[in-house]
């Protein structure tokens, strides 16, 4: 005995994958917070600084470097948390002035290609060179010293800032500094570190933008944005605007939020465990109990229902299964009856399909006699056989067996107009009795031995409303199918009666002769159908006269029947009355 391979169920199935996905989702979520807020927020934030950098350059990038200039980049710097400031490079020489704010000073750097020193005040203005450089020069009171009264030696007598080329090193005045902390000190001291490489940087549109991701001394975990732009040189002198800001805070923002998410996924996880159980049972158990009455619809037991009362979706579906098994029963015998009738169809159309066939094969065969006689008694003709009244029988021929295929063509024509719904008919006010007898004196000299007789009942004409055209060719289908089929010596009557309904007028045509087979007479208005093909050819008939004729009658909304008597066939149709004024 084989052991059957054990498989989960349907309850263990929803579950782990339920709980699976949301652990995945919850997993994939903070692993993408983690990898891309950081680089993203960095993105977004220098952006900003760079647009409103650009803003302030665009607004000052060409006034006078004065008071007010340095207020507007100080204001800057308090709503960015930067520090901004101009650069004068002069060669090798570069200065850089912060303004008369309180500013601390940042230690110098020796290892550098360019001599870089900060000045808290404003481009031009006096500098006292400094005393003998001192370790104390930021102690006391917290950068809080003042510089002393009078005239230092080395100071240059025009007042302007002395170059590293004069020899001389420049002192930076110290002031007050009550508004800022360490933070500004940092600033100043990334500014040193990032100057020589920004003066370096090449312009993208009209400014150089740099996001560096280390620190002063190569920190790894503090980003700083740099940027500075050209200015308007001043005696020779190249200028920029330049400033600084730490994107620090961002980056401990990420640092705190990576610890955050150890927390977060342990809670989720628990969370996620007992949501995935309560949905699991929520979906699972009705799915099972809804498949097991499945099988049992399977097995053709409609007895079985749900008995279940959810207003949500499983409910509805619930209800659906208790009404699929009301139904099931009765469908079945439509589906029964459904498909009885489809095998009709198929078989009727494959009688279609033979009697197109066998039209094909009579049209043929009755276009090939007119077509050879027409070549044979041509070729006569133009052989000169014959003199006199052998030619003109030649020529009668050939002119008759023209009209029979000039018929047979526009029988073919109408046929396929009728069918395809474009054929457009042209009604009026039609006396009927005169079109009747218009049209037996067409058929006459056809009936040769048989006799036609108009059996009119009205009292007076009657009009009705048709296409005068197409009455006659109704009128006179009817009766040539008629004649063909009535032996020699036999009779044609045609009745007319006002119908049993209001607004109608009844026709009967009944002609002696062979009864039609109760086989065929279901199929004697088909296209391309006779029931007799041997004696229809000989009279002239095509197979598509009666059809016309349907197709037509349809148009006039007529009830039209054709069916055996005693001693032949009767056809009846009905035709509209014209509404009188």
């Amino acid at each position: 005995m084989t052991k059957q391979k054990r498989t989960w169920s349907l309850a263990k199935k929803v579950y782990w994958t339920t709980a699976v996905g949301f652990f995945l989702f919850t997993a994939l979520f903070m692993i993408m917070q983690l990898i891309f807020f950081e680089p993203y927020s960095l993105k977004v934030r220098a952006h900003e600084l760079e647009k409103e950098f650009r803003s302030m350059y665009e607004e000052l990038g060409d006034d006078k470097v004065d008071a007010a200039w340095m207020k507007r980049i100080a204001s800057f710097d308090m709503e960015h948390y930067s520090l901004t400031g101009v650069v004068v490079k002069d060669g090798r020489t570069v200065n850089v002035f912060l303004g008369s704010r309180p500013q601390a000073a940042a230690p110098m750097r020796d290892d550098s290609d360019y001599r870089i020193m900060l000045y808290p005040t404003l481009p031009g203005s006096e500098i006292t060179p400094p005393a003998p450089a001192r370790p104390s020069s930021f102690a006391g009171n917290a950068l809080g010293g003042k510089v002393p009264d009078g005239k230092i030696p080395g100071k240059k007598p025009d007042g302007k800032v002395p170059h590293a080329g004069d020899g001389t090193l420049p002192a930076m005045p110290v002031q007050p500094a009550r508004w800022f902390g360490p933070e500004t000190l940092r600033l100043k001291s990334v500014l040193h570190e990032k100057l020589e490489d920004m003066l370096r940087k090449p312009l993208r549109q009209g400014i150089a933008v740099e996001l560096y991701d280390r620190g002063i001394d190569g920190n790894r975990n503090e980003r700083v944005w740099a940027a500075m732009a050209p200015m308007p040189d001043d005696e020779g002198k190249q200028q920029y605007m330049i400033t600084v800001s730490t994107l620090q805070p961002v980056s401990d923002a990420s640092s705190l939020l990576s610890g955050f998410y150890r927390y977060f996924f342990l809670a989720a996880i628990v969370l996620l465990l007992g949501f995935a159980f309560l949905f699991t049972r929520l979906i699972s158990h009705p799915l099972v109990k809804l498949n097991e009455m499945a099988k049992r619809l399977a097995r053709l037991d409609f007895s079985v229902r749900t008995e279940m009362r959810r207003q949500d979706e499983i409910g509805e579906l619930a209800a659906t299964f208790d009404y699929l098994a009301n139904e099931l029963n009765g469908m079945m015998g439509e589906l029964q009856a459904a498909n009885e009738q489809l095998q009709r169809d198929i078989e009727k159309e494959k009688q279609l399909e033979l009697l197109r066939k066998r039209f094909v094969a009579n049209v043929s065969h009755e276009l090939k006699t007119p077509v050879s006689l027409i070549q044979g008694y041509a070729e006569a003709l133009r052989d000169n056989v014959g003199q006199g009244a052998k030619r003109h029988k030649y020529a009668s021929v050939i002119v008759n067996e023209a009209e029979r295929m000039s018929r047979l063509v526009k029988d073919l024509l109408d046929l396929s107009q009728l069918e395809s719904g474009h054929f457009d008919l042209w009604w009026s006010n039609v006396p009927l009795r005169s079109t009747l007898a218009y049209v037996l004196q067409l058929v006459e000299p056809f009936a040769t031995g048989r006799v036609l007789r108009l059996d009119w009942l009205p009292e007076e004409e009657v009009m009705v409303r048709s296409d005068p055209q197409r009455l006659e060719q109704i009128v006179t289908n009817v009766l040539t199918n008629a004649i063909r089929h009535t032996p020699e010596g036999g009779r044609i009557d045609i009745r007319v009666e006002r119908g049993a309904e209001s607004g109608v007028v009844r026709i009967e045509v009944r002609n002696e002769g062979q009864p039609i087979a109760e086989e065929h007479l279901p199929h004697v208005w088909d296209a391309f159908y006779r029931a007799d093909a041997a004696s229809s050819r000989q009279g002239g008939g095509n197979g598509i006269g009666l059809s016309i004729v349907k197709h037509l009658l349809d148009r006039h909304q007529s009830r039209y029947s054709i069916a055996n008597i005693d001693g032949g066939v009767m056809l009846t149709f009905t035709l509209p009355v014209a509404p009188t004024s």
